[in-house]
């Protein structure tokens, strides 16, 4: 029945969204990163966790591995190393270790030449063509009877109107955002330094630069 879908708390989220576009036999690049309307009831669609019986299920597919860069330095920190560079999203040994033996985070497989661990306040990643995107729209509009959000009809036609020169897919993820006192309770045991966080920065920017060659130095003398 319209306007009936069940809410449940897991799914207050803000939709993290990003655009990538690539030309066939291309990497991928970030185009947009719109901001989405929040919406209760989009969450569980865009991920697959509330489906009808006779609809084909979408999953969560977690990000890709060839994912852009710029994607890639949102989904996870860059652990301080020799190699970490001077990325705002730099986080020490110590507290990437923490957090995966917390269970919150896991290890990101990647060729850098520097190890990355996944945020732990981002869950559920996936990505969707502009056919899944459609999908989940028509889904939402006849499991509510109204509307879809206008921020999302307007992503929709974005992708589409992308799709005359480039390959085109959505990344998202969710971050669930809880009340004052879930809140407190679910993050009594975790630091998640800001990545623009100044002393955090320059801690792993110094622990980076200990064993880089010192090719000034050797230069002034």
């Amino acid at each position: 029945m319209p306007n009936e879908l069940p809410i449940e708390p897991a799914w207050r989220c803000v939709v993290h969204a990003f655009v990538e576009c690539r030309v066939r036999g291309g990497t991928w690049w970030l185009y947009a990163h719109p901001a989405l309307p929040r919406d209760e009831h989009l969450p569980p669609l865009l991920v697959g966790a509330s489906v009808d019986e006779d609809d084909e299920a979408l999953s969560a597919l977690g990000v890709p591995s060839d994912v852009s860069l710029a994607v890639r330095d949102e989904y996870t920190w860059r652990v301080a190393g020799p190699r970490g560079g001077d990325a705002p999203n730099i986080v020490s040994v110590a507290e990437a270790e923490d957090w995966i033996k917390r269970g919150r985070s896991q290890l990101w497989t990647t060729t850098e030449p520097f190890a990355r661990v996944t945020d732990p306040r981002w869950s559920q990643a996936t990505w969707l063509d502009t056919a899944d995107l459609a999908a989940v729209i028509n889904r939402y509009e006849r499991r509510l009877g109204e509307s879809a959000p206008a921020g999302y009809c307007a992503l929709l036609s974005m992708m589409r109107a992308l799709e005359r020169d480039y390959i085109v897919r959505l990344v998202l993820w969710l971050e669930r955002q809880f009340a004052v006192a879930e809140a407190a309770d679910e993050m009594s045991d975790l630091e998640i330094p800001l990545k623009w966080y100044v002393d955090e920065l320059e801690n792993a920017r110094a622990v980076s630069r200990v064993t880089r060659p010192r090719k000034e130095a050797a230069r002034r003398e």
